[in-house]
């Protein structure tokens, strides 16, 4: 899906809210909250029931707003009664009322602003941070298993993998339905900006790959049986005129590709890393990392190819991030970066540092002059607070340094938004009911929101 983004706001960025007192309600049959409100030199006071807070959480799910905090467990027997249970409900949902007013997406939803009739005593224009959506790409069959984009050639390119129970029975299922595993579609915007189906192509096998190389306008597509089909797109064409395939990881999928102007980055299953160079297409270096993983188990999961400096960042299973020298072969193992248990999901290069996905959440990581890999150290780090490691992971991170955010997508089918300046997230959306594989953020215009 494509989505155009608001710039961020600080409105109602000191409003206080406290849940001070819960009081019987007329007829005795339930509990009601006072909240008292202060913005500047401004106060009221709102009283709400547990279910009206309960309609408040339902309102902002079905808005699409994830992450949300949840509410103190409902009791058997209706409402507590005893004094104790009554003050530990309210600390409750003070917290989660808090936890509200402290994002800049939800405190400046309408479903708030309503709920703490904030309307009715601020006189401030509020604009709320919702992302909007633009447009939507989508083949009902599958899943999305990678995604690039073409701004100088109005290209969307987009692969997709069946990613159901049955599909998991590899070449097994593949004998049932031999056509159906994956596929690979390219979308092009012509003249009136409309957006059409300009090529597709349907796959036995899984497709798990993709990435887009805009000086020699080819693109790669990695799949399950270690091969890598290699596109050319001509100038002024929506669809790919010549196909190449490359065999690199002995039938084993690759997990995932990374490119740059002059070299291809791939990594596969086979825990083998290889780079090729996009115009000769002749292997540069590569070999395999099983011996640095830390268990048998163990595969690449992702990687990033610092061209400049001639340097592959190579994430794993384990939680490993290795950094290798790719300058000659075989290439020079560097250092390892400890990302501790949880798997490497994601590598991207924000604003002079590295960012890395794993558990639930992106770590900041210094990026330093080639050399001097060893004085790697993790800069910071930046969470959701109610997307935990323990029931949700991020599976893939995104830049823009221009605006300087970062962006995460989850488990669960969230998406984090986070300032650079900020550790917790200002804005989650849920954007889909499953994972969010990959992420791409567009500046320029004619794909991205204007300047």
């Amino acid at each position: 899906a494509q989505c155009n983004l608001p710039a961020m706001s600080s409105s109602l960025a000191d409003l206080s809210a406290n849940v001070y007192k819960a009081a019987p309600t007329f007829d005795h049959s339930t509990f009601q909250y006072h909240i008292q409100l202060h913005h500047g030199a401004k106060s009221w006071e709102v009283t709400k029931r547990f279910s009206e807070f309960d309609s408040l959480l339902q309102t902002l799910s079905n808005g699409r707003f994830g992450g949300l905090p949840s509410l103190p467990a409902k009791t058997l027997l209706g409402a507590p009664t005893d004094q104790a249970s009554v003050d530990a409900r309210k600390e409750q949902l003070r917290i989660v009322l808090q936890d509200l007013l402290l994002r800049p997406d939800t405190r400046t939803s309408l479903a708030v602003r309503q709920f703490l009739d904030i309307s009715a005593h601020i006189d401030e224009d509020i604009r709320s941070l919702q992302p909007t959506p633009v447009r939507s790409f989508e083949d009902p069959r599958f899943g999305v298993s990678g995604i690039s984009i073409a701004p100088e050639a109005s290209l969307v390119l987009v692969t997709h993998e069946d990613s159901t129970h049955l599909s998991r029975l590899g070449r097994v299922w593949s004998v049932v339905e031999p056509d159906e595993l994956g596929a690979l579609h390219l979308w092009g915007k012509d003249g009136d900006g409309a957006w059409k189906r300009t090529f597709s192509h349907t796959y036995g096998i899984k497709v798990r790959s993709l990435c887009w190389e805009s000086t020699t306008r080819q693109f790669f597509v990695g799949l399950e049986d270690g091969k890598i089909e290699v596109y050319a797109v001509r100038s002024e064409e929506f669809k790919p005129q010549d196909k190449f395939t490359l065999e690199l990881h002995h039938k084993s999928p690759v997990t995932h590709l990374s490119v740059s102007p002059r070299k291809l980055l791939s990594v596969g299953f086979d825990t083998a890393m290889r780079v090729i160079d996009v115009r000769s297409r002749e292997l540069l270096c590569g070999g395999r990392l099983q011996k640095r993983l830390r268990g048998e188990m163990d595969y690449l999961t992702s990687c990033y190819l610092d061209d400049a400096r001639d340097r592959a960042f190579i994430g794993t299973s384990g939680g490993d991030l290795f950094i290798l020298d790719v300058s000659h072969n075989p290439p020079n193992f560097l250092h390892t970066v400890d990302m501790m248990t949880h798997p490497v999901s994601g590598i991207c290069m924000g604003q002079d540092c590295l960012l890395v996905a794993h558990c639930d959440c992106v770590s900041v990581l210094s990026l330093e002059a080639k050399g001097e890999e060893r004085r790697t150290s993790r800069l910071g780090s930046h969470r959701a607070k109610h997307l935990h490691g323990s029931e949700v992971q991020i599976l893939s991170v995104a830049a823009a340094p221009e605006r300087q955010l970062i962006f995460g997508g989850f488990a669960d089918g969230a998406v984090a938004i986070w300032s650079t300046r900020e550790a917790e997230a200002v804005l989650v959306l849920q954007a889909h009911s499953s994972e969010v594989t990959q992420l791409v953020w567009l500046q320029k215009t004619p794909l991205g929101p204007p300047p």
